[in-house]
């Protein structure tokens, strides 16, 4: 399947660059909302500025189910689809939520289950008893929306993506979400900028995994005629390594933001497992 863009979106950023707002980019989140609204809060945001979530708001972390109502209620922020969604839209069973069923097994793998367990501690009463009509209510409204989410933005200067692009399939607008939720070593390694044009700002590939500190940035050898980076990517690893924190690039300025992740509460139901 092709990636999916919303032109409607595309537009209010571009309008908001336009006129001298800010845009910025934020890594994968992965259920850490309280550092999420804690990075938001240091950005200073005017009426006029955006917030663009890289895809990967959900799994590993405690508070997928709230990174998900911050992300669908806030006018000011908008998200891209990344593999972890796509994974939660095949695989979320409502009905043995938390279950290591064989339809849930391979995304509770992938952290997941931390995800069910969210929206279990969300609609667990005092008593103890799951609401379970307001459970199905707000995942079905969840998944709606993450079914809705494009795959990539395009701007005049950027393209935004969960994980990148193949240098080898051609259009960049024709190309499978495989490539845009999925890619990494052919994406990074590739000599020639994917887009004459534009910077490609990535999440999903860590910079541990780049071998680089969660302080830092990566950036492409490869540049543009006007010497940015070809691609830059900023999932600086909420989750895990010594430093764990977000990172948020104003496309505007260049200027970079990082929340050091804040401890982590065990909810309710984590806490009777």
């Amino acid at each position: 399947m092709n990636g999916r863009r919303n032109r409607n979106i595309e537009a209010e950023l571009q309008t908001v660059l336009d006129q001298g707002g800010n845009v910025w980019a934020i890594g994968d989140v992965h259920g850490y909302a309280d550092t999420l609204l804690c990075l938001i809060d240091s950005l200073n945001l005017s009426s006029r500025d955006r917030v663009v979530l890289l895809g990967d708001l959900i799994d590993r972390g405690p508070n997928s189910c709230e990174v998900i109502r911050i992300a669908r209620e806030n006018p000011q922020v908008f998200s891209v689809l990344g593999n972890h969604e796509e994974m939660m839209l095949k695989s979320f069973d409502v009905e043995n939520i938390g279950l290591m069923t064989p339809l849930q097994a391979g995304w509770f793998y992938i952290g997941g289950r931390a995800t069910s367990l969210s929206y279990i501690s969300e609609f667990t009463n005092s008593n103890g008893k799951l609401e379970d009509f307001n459970l199905k209510l707000r995942v079905g409204k969840d998944l709606a929306w993450l079914d809705s989410l494009p795959h990539h933005i395009v701007l005049d200067d950027f393209r935004l993506v969960h994980a990148g692009y193949s240098p080898w399939d051609g259009n960049l607008d024709l190309q499978s979400t495989d490539n845009l939720l999925w890619i990494r070593g052919e994406f990074h390694n590739s000599i020639t900028p994917v887009d004459d044009k534009r910077t490609v700002v990535f999440g999903h590939s860590t910079m541990p995994g780049f071998g680089l500190k969660q302080t830092e940035v990566w950036e492409s050898e490869a540049e543009l005629k006007n010497s940015r980076p070809a691609a830059i990517g900023i999932d600086s690893c909420c989750y895990a390594g010594k430093d764990p924190q977000l990172t948020a690039l104003n496309l505007q300025t260049g200027d970079i933001v990082k929340q050091r992740v804040l401890p982590r509460k065990k909810t309710t139901t984590e806490m009777e497992i």
